[in-house]
């Protein structure tokens, strides 16, 4: 897993700087704002370069990534209403940027970038397959009512994408059969972003201030 953890507090301090700026339209609020754009496209890139590694290292030669249309909009073209702080996170995302990265990067090594549907992993238990909307309960925990299984509900998703997919493609499934217990499901391995060094496994980060 990849938190975004330097996005969300460059997406904190800058807006606060520039809001200091005597004029929004100054010197130094432009400034703000190219050094907030460039480290932005830094993690992009950063972010598309580690995954590509990884797959290299594991010998991986397809990315699926989950589709996102209908997300901001229904199938008549109006906006869905996510609430305040949803509807302001929604729209600033810049999925389809890192995406095209992702892809060029991929690319360069021989690996496809395939979009997938994301239709109901997120409400179904990847244990039992059991579809509950109300399973996935706080701050990204998923609780099944019906096994009791408890994990990271990001995960339990692309794990969904990933049973699809061998469900699809016998020969994946063979070269995928691992150990996926509920315990490597509830605990992923989370690599966080530091400004010196890259993505770094998280207990190895040590953070600097903007």
């Amino acid at each position: 897993m990849y938190p975004g953890n330097r996005l969300k507090q460059d997406g904190y301090y800058f807006p606060k700087e520039i809001a200091k700026c005597d004029d929004s339209g100054g010197d130094r609020a432009t400034r703000l704002h190219h050094k907030w754009s460039e480290r932005r496209t830094h993690f992009f890139h950063s972010l598309a370069k580690h995954i590509v590694q990884r797959c290299v290292e594991k010998g991986v030669g397809r990315i699926n990534v989950g589709d996102l249309d209908g997300v901001r909009e229904d199938e008549n073209g109006t906006s869905k209403n996510w609430g305040k702080h949803g509807n302001l996170d929604i729209h600033g995302w810049a999925f389809d940027r890192f995406s095209h990265i992702l892809e060029y990067k991929a690319k360069v090594e021989g690996i496809d970038v395939v979009d997938v549907s994301e239709r109901t992993t997120s409400t179904t238990c990847c244990t039992c397959g059991k579809k509950d909307e109300s399973q996935r309960v706080h701050r990204g925990l998923y609780v099944c009512g019906r096994c009791d299984a408890a994990f990271n509900a990001d995960v339990n998703g692309a794990e969904n994408i990933r049973l699809d997919m061998n469900e699809s493609n016998s020969e994946s499934s063979a070269n995928l059969d691992e150990d996926r217990s509920t315990g490597w499901l509830a605990q992923p391995e989370v690599y966080l972003y530091d400004l010196s060094s890259g993505f770094q496994p998280q207990d190895q980060v040590v953070d600097s201030k903007p």
